[in-house]
């Protein structure tokens, strides 16, 4: 699949696709990249046949899968993109679909780069949410000459909430451990958690990472 990435889905976009001058030029340079990559792609595999070069039953999908790293990713990326198009499109036809020509080096380093960019890209925000006191219920053991105090159960419930949304976190014991439950509108969201000094949490700040939530003061 390596040859197919760097020397097959790495070809030029051919002379004889035309567009509105006009109507390219309102298009952002994303918007342009992303709409030449199914006919980039489409008339490489065909370019492949007529050149007598060996390409896979999927060239145009390898190659729409190799353009599209290009897009969505910033616009370092679109003009990485761009600049492999025009790259391709400067060589002789029949060298555009080789894997050692020119471009390919090049392209599959801004592809890497690209890829990794898009990888590492942080997770949407989680709007942030105030609410009002919403009470709560809890059960335990007092401490005994057995053992400390003990939290058996709670719930604690949040309302008013800027989001218009109620939330509730129930925590019970289970085999001896207590373990908390998140619920944004009665359902539960978020994953299940152990509070690290065994009581119910009492602060925003244990329960929004487990729970998914941005619940602020």
């Amino acid at each position: 699949m390596k040859r197919l990435a760097v020397g097959i889905a790495l070809a030029f976009l051919p002379n004889c696709i035309q567009g509105n001058p006009v109507a390219e030029e309102q298009k952002s340079a994303e918007q342009q990249l992303r709409d030449s990559i199914g006919p980039f792609c489409d008339e490489t595999c065909q370019l492949g046949t007529a050149c007598n070069t060996d390409v896979t039953d999927d060239c145009a999908g390898g190659c729409r899968d190799f353009m599209a790293v290009f897009v969505d990713h910033g616009d370092q990326c679109v003009a990485l993109g761009h600049q492999i198009e025009s790259c391709l499109k400067a060589l002789p036809e029949c060298e555009r679909l080789g894997a050692d020509n020119a471009c390919a080096q090049p392209a599959q380093d801004a592809h890497e780069q690209c890829k990794t960019s898009s990888d590492s890209k942080p997770p949407p925000a989680i709007p942030r949410v105030t609410c009002d006191d919403g009470g709560g219920t809890s059960s335990g053991k007092a401490p005994s000459a057995t053992g400390p105090a003990e939290t058996l159960s709670c719930d604690t419930y949040y309302e008013g909430c800027s989001d218009g949304a109620t939330y509730r976190l129930s925590c019970h014991q289970n085999e001896g451990t207590l373990v908390c439950n998140c619920f944004r509108d009665g359902v539960v969201n978020g994953v299940a958690f152990t509070p690290a000094d065994g009581n119910c949490p009492s602060e925003y700040s244990e329960i929004n990472g487990p729970c998914s939530w941005n619940l602020q003061y």
